[in-house]
């Protein structure tokens, strides 16, 4: 990684062809999208918004000419690939200006959910719209399986009913990936140890908690389009907090001086309870807010590895 990080640095050109080269796979493999926005997060971070809007313009028209030859055109990549660039550069830009992890997440928590209220506000029935478009998809890729067997129209209402909420959690979650991998690019070249002392400190505020634990109850206590607004907002909330929670706990293992094998526990299981691990980490950094873990436990001294781990 450092080399890779290091030969974006060396320039526009290389900057320009990491971010283009990593869109263009992202089409065929997703997670490279992260990549590519991570470059234009690095750039701004170290030269500031001018120069990652360049990176970004730059690597629009090598991306638009490979959209044309695949099924989902130039109309459809472009687009998406530049608002990612510009939302992951407008993070980046926050954290430059403000060196604040906390803030910056809360920016894009603010993004995240103004998107949601936006749909909801400008889509007279956001769900209807979004099971026209699933059903477009089951009809493309239906292959005459027999009928009868699943409600497809309750399974498409399910879905389209949080469809808004997952789609703006699932952008928020790949630009602070994006952003924190670029993060950590900047601190392995120029501020070694940096990113894991930020990182480890990155806290939810009490407002963000108190507005959250609102919106849940909302959803929860509520009927009718008004629990369906918090419930997608919750889904977006889960999200971005899940991350604060994940900071949590590895502050609290470098604090503790724990074994890693704690954390490699904690991703996998993760990866088998991702719903159940998202509250309970999301719920974690709302009560840290209030109880501050990391500071409790450095005031009163470390007490050494877990020599039961």
């Amino acid at each position: 990684m450092r080399v890779l990080a290091t030969y974006i640095m060396r320039g526009r050109r290389q900057a320009i062809l990491v971010a283009a080269v990593s869109a263009i796979l992202s089409l065929i493999l997703p997670p490279f999208g992260y990549l590519s926005a991570a470059v234009v997060a690095l750039v701004t971070l170290r030269r500031g918004a001018y120069e990652g809007l360049l990176i970004g313009l730059g690597a629009a028209l090598p991306v638009a000419a490979f959209a044309i030859f695949t099924p989902y055109g130039a109309a459809v990549v472009l687009p998406s690939m530049a608002v990612v660039w510009v939302l992951v550069g407008l993070l980046a830009w926050v954290l430059r200006r403000t060196v604040s992890l906390s803030t910056t997440f809360g920016v894009a928590l603010m993004l995240a959910v103004g998107g949601v209220l936006v749909v909801f506000g400008a889509v007279g029935d956001p769900i209807a719209a979004w099971k026209e478009l699933l059903q477009q998809w089951v009809t493309a890729v239906e292959n005459g399986q027999p009928a009868g067997q699943v409600d497809v129209d309750q399974v498409l209402g399910q879905i389209a009913s949080y469809a808004t909420g997952y789609l703006a959690a699932m952008v928020a979650l790949g630009l602070l990936l994006s952003l924190l991998l670029a993060r950590w690019w900047q601190a392995m070249l120029y501020n070694p140890g940096g990113f894991r002392q930020e990182y480890h400190a990155l806290r939810l505020g009490r407002g963000a908690a108190l507005a959250s634990v609102v919106v849940f109850a909302v959803a929860i206590l509520t009927e009718g389009e008004l629990a369906l607004l918090a419930a997608n907002i919750t889904i977006v909330l889960v999200t971005v907090l899940m991350l604060y929670g994940l900071s949590l706990v590895h502050g609290i293992v470098a604090l503790k001086e724990a074994r890693g094998a704690w954390l490699i526990a904690l991703y996998v299981a993760g990866l088998i309870l991702l719903p159940q691990m998202a509250l309970s980490l999301a719920t974690a950094a709302i009560f840290d807010s209030w109880i501050d873990f990391r500071a409790r436990l450095a005031k009163h001294g470390n007490d050494g590895p877990d020599a039961s781990a």
